[in-house]
């Protein structure tokens, strides 16, 4: 039977040591190469494309979320976290049963992971890892900006938007998103003459945008701003709003305080 080809790749020489002692204990597997960074990371993964990736989370130059977003999902090996997050984020990848190593793990915990890792590869199923993955960077982007912190402190807002198009994540810049529209249990986020379609509700992402540059303008609409060229009075207190690339939009009179709390003028 060929050999599953795994990458070790975490900023701690003890942590990649530890992982290199277990695996030379499964005749099934060989180690290929080891990284400490997450750029040495990508570089790796392209030229060898291993079958497993053993990946940390928090290292320089590149977390191991971004390692993920330059090598795109469908090119990512299978891959299991190792991870010192606290047990707040770890939430998001037992709700999406996604496997991981939290440190200090067991071998026994440790085994666990690479059966459920090398069964992944054996039956093909990187499809569904790759949907569990952007199913985890969603999450995990949603329970870090999404809520207010219990300290009181002002809350940090997302610049970027995980979108999933065509079995890649794009990390979108909310800087270019221009207005967003509620599609069911999604949201189409219009960025310029592009769309994207992005599984999350109006109101959840309400929350994690800036509310000093996004502001709800409708019951299903969200505009940015830095994007509103003209705003034309209609009947019934409504307004045409024009965006500077020339879409029209309905202000509705009901979001009208609102969009003058962004604007801190009266219109």
């Amino acid at each position: 039977m060929q050999k599953i080809r795994a990458l070790i790749v975490d900023d701690e020489k003890p942590a990649r040591r530890r992982l290199l002692d277990l695996l030379e204990k499964r005749a099934e597997v060989t180690v290929i190469g080891e990284c400490s960074n997450g750029t040495d990371a990508v570089r790796t993964i392209r030229e060898e494309q291993p079958d497993l990736l053993f990946l940390d989370i928090q290292m320089p130059m590149l977390s191991g979320f971004e390692v993920i977003h330059q090598i795109g999902l469908e090119r990512l090996p299978v891959t299991i976290f190792v991870t010192a997050f606290d047990n707040y984020a770890l939430r998001a990848f037992e709700v999406n049963a996604l496997d991981y190593l939290l440190k200090p793990y067991s071998d026994e915990r440790f085994g666990t992971c690479l059966t459920k890792a090398l069964d992944f590869i054996r039956t093909h199923k990187r499809e569904e890892m790759s949907t569990q993955l952007l199913s985890l960077l969603e999450q995990t982007q949603r329970d870090k900006f999404g809520s207010v912190p219990a300290n009181g402190r002002q809350p940090q807002y997302v610049d970027r938007l995980l979108v999933k198009v065509a079995g890649r994540v794009i990390f979108l810049p909310t800087d270019e998103v221009t207005w967003i529209e509620a599609a069911g249990v999604y949201v189409q986020l219009h960025a310029g003459p592009r769309k994207y379609l992005h599984r999350c509700s109006l109101v959840e992402l309400e929350k994690q945008l800036n509310p000093d540059r996004f502001v709800r303008i409708h019951r299903s609409t969200i505009v940015n701003t830095s994007s509103v060229k003209e705003l034309y009075l209609q009947s019934h207190g409504d307004y045409t709003m024009i965006l500077k690339d020339g879409t029209e939009l309905k202000l509705s009179r009901s979001y009208r305080s609102k969009f003058q709390d962004c604007l801190r003028q009266p219109l």
